[in-house]
């Protein structure tokens, strides 16, 4: 239902106009080609990750290339003190970086100066003391990456806050030219799922972290538990642009038990095409871990949907339905041990496929292990070769991995995976580098080649890659390292990835990857401190 808008000060509520001709594509149309973003502008690139398919990839970033980055031409050209941590990735949208902060903040801020344009507050922030998680304190508001309507440059964001009494989740729908409320919002998600409705949406329970997804009008929101404290579950709730709850789905089809958290460690749900969502979610109730000798085809999958890949198909009615999964075959020994796949699917770019294989997804997890899968039949349990994995390709252990792949399609392919422990740098982790290539009989294949200059933290961010299109030597990987924004030069040399700048930033949030737009990196803190980096003018 739609709920009372929180104060809006001395904004109003301007509408905005298309800045998208009717002949362009959709993004839906084909969300895994980048080359859309040329075509629909910035608002494309307003969403977690840079596209729907959440590769990471920012092609049109020519400003950004080695040479600038690693000259004295580069560096920070702002910093700007916001209210709250931002675990939100910044986006560059509307003329503005939108970010919005765990104490309820929104702001929109010249992406030039850093000069704060407009602010509001959307709400009051769930205080997380009287449940004692720990997870993250004190406050509890927009933890995930919002995302935009590329025809309009609405901007769309959930927030966890306390309204008439109760604590809840909404949805909010933002103009980004002035901070103003849309009509008909905020929407508080709320309701027993379509699918099994004995599992209730408990607020308390839940967490909010993988980056939200639009799709054909409707924007999609994945939540996960909130420390695991019972009862929860996987939820994918869907929300239209009128304002109104389309579906409510959960991970626990069948009985009232807890599981499936959708966390992703903040990686948003993927698409990659017209009605489809992709997503992994972690450990807890499993059909496939009571049956631990039973197969499971891909394309049937059971109720219970916990430590698997799955994808949702948006039914006429607008609900959702599990058409396809993946799980690991000793996935109930992957659950006992807390070894799930942490990590969000990345669907790659055309460029990584072969005439057998055109449509394929990495994913990771806990237990270091990179997977290739195919989009087309993500595996079931048991259904390869002595009832083991039915997958295009596993490579590792390399180190646990909890947070998002990135790739980038020039020079042949390559997928940069950041793992967390466990790694040949020591303790800490490292960025590892995967080359694109082919078995003798035509299989796709990836193989690690290479791995960073300087060890990964715990923390660190899934790699993001910026270019000018596939052009060589014109693409940069970004990762956020504990305190500092590193760049890395994206071909490795020698079996090395060569470092080519870094930049103190202050202790980051987890898993938050920098903001890119318009040739600048933005970069947040747990102060609420938003930095600025680019070609000094």
């Amino acid at each position: 239902m739609a709920v009372p808008s929180a104060p809006r000060g001395t904004v109003g509520a301007t509408p905005l106009r298309s800045e998208r001709p009717a002949d362009r594509l959709k993004p839906e149309d084909d969300p895994t080609s980048v080359r859309l973003t040329a075509r629909l502008g910035s608002f494309q690139a307003a969403t977690s990750r840079g596209n729907n398919s959440r590769d990471g990839w920012y092609p049109n970033e020519p400003g950004l290339s080695p040479k600038i980055v690693g000259s004295s031409q580069f560096g920070e050209l702002f910093v700007a003190r916001l209210n709250g941590q931002i675990y939100a990735q910044p986006l560059l949208v509307g003329g503005v970086v939108f970010v919005a902060t765990e104490t309820d903040w929104i702001y929109g801020l010249n992406p030039v100066t850093g000069a704060v344009e407009w602010s509001r507050r959307i709400g009051t922030s769930f205080q997380d003391a009287p449940l004692h998680c720990g997870d993250l304190t004190p406050n509890l508001g927009v933890t995930s990456t919002p995302t935009v309507d590329p025809e309009t440059g609405v901007v769309y964001l959930v927030d966890q806050a306390y309204v008439a009494g109760h604590i809840g989740w909404f949805m909010h729908a933002i103009d980004p030219v002035n901070g103003a409320e849309m009509p008909n919002f905020p929407v508080e998600i709320e309701g027993p799922a379509t699918n099994n409705p004995l599992q209730l949406f408990r607020p308390t329970k839940e967490l909010q972290r993988p980056g939200l997804l639009f799709l054909n009008g409707v924007v999609y929101a994945a939540f996960g538990s909130h420390c695991d404290y019972p009862a929860y579950a996987g939820f994918v709730v869907g929300v239209s642009t009128a304002g109104r709850q389309t579906t409510l789905w959960t991970t626990q089809g069948a009985g009232s038990g807890s599981g499936g958290g959708i966390w992703q460690g903040g990686g948003g749900l993927v698409s990659d095409g017209p009605g489809q969502i992709l997503f992994s979610d972690g450990n807890g109730e499993n059909d496939n871990a009571a049956h631990p000798n039973g197969t499971i085809p891909g394309h049937s999958p059971p109720a219970n949907l916990a430590d698997s890949v799955v994808r949702l198909v948006v039914q006429p009615d607008g609900s959702l339905k599990a058409t396809d999964f993946f799980s690991m075959y000793d996935d109930y020994s992957v659950d006992g041990h807390d070894w799930d796949l942490a990590g969000a699917p990345i669907a790659l770019p055309s460029e990584f496929s072969t005439p057998g294989y055109p449509h394929l997804l990495v994913v990771s997890g806990k237990e270091g292990i990179v997977y290739l899968l195919n989009r087309d039949n993500l595996g079931g349990i048991r259904e390869g070769p002595g009832k083991k994995d039915l997958v295009v390709g596993e490579y590792g252990p390399n180190g646990e991995v909890i947070g998002t792949a990135g790739a980038w399609p020039g020079n042949g392919g390559y997928v940069y995976v950041a793992t967390v422990s466990g790694a040949r740098l020591g303790a800490s982790g490292e960025v590892d580098v995967y080359k694109f290539t082919t078995t003798g009989k035509g299989v796709p294949r990836l193989s690690l080649v290479a791995i960073g200059s300087q060890p990964a933290v715990f923390g660190v961010s899934g790699p993001l890659v910026t270019s000018n299109g596939t052009n060589s030597g014109s693409a940069v990987v970004w990762v956020v390292d504990g305190a500092h924004l590193q760049a890395y030069d994206a071909v490795p040399v020698n079996k090395e990835l060569r470092l080519i700048g870094t930049w103190f930033v202050g202790n980051t949030d987890p898993f938050n990857p920098p903001g890119i737009g318009d040739n600048v990196v933005y970069v947040s803190n747990q102060a609420g401190l938003l930095y600025g980096f680019g070609k000094k003018r």
